[in-house]
């Protein structure tokens, strides 16, 4: 539905997801930094999303740059929603 004809950058998002999800592990275990927030992690899988998108071409980097935007759109309503 948010994505029509995105099959082909779902696993970039899964990716993104993973890798942002070992990096803030990482940053836990051996940094002793602890996570302040759930929501980093999506903030970060955004980053990383945003980062590929600029190693592509024509509609597939716009593509991949608006579900980086969606992501960090739903991942701050859902922030403001949890904060109240």
């Amino acid at each position: 539905v948010f994505l029509p004809d995105g099959e082909r950058f779902y696993t970039f998002g899964l990716a993104a997801i993973c890798w942002a999800i070992w990096n803030c592990r990482n940053q836990a275990t051996f940094e002793q930094k602890k996570l302040k927030t759930p929501f980093a992690v999506s903030f970060l899988a955004c980053g990383f999303m945003s980062y590929w998108a600029g190693m592509m071409n024509g509609e597939d980097r716009e593509m991949m740059e608006r579900g980086s935007k969606m992501l960090k759109a739903s991942a701050s309503a859902m922030m403001r929603i949890c904060a109240t």
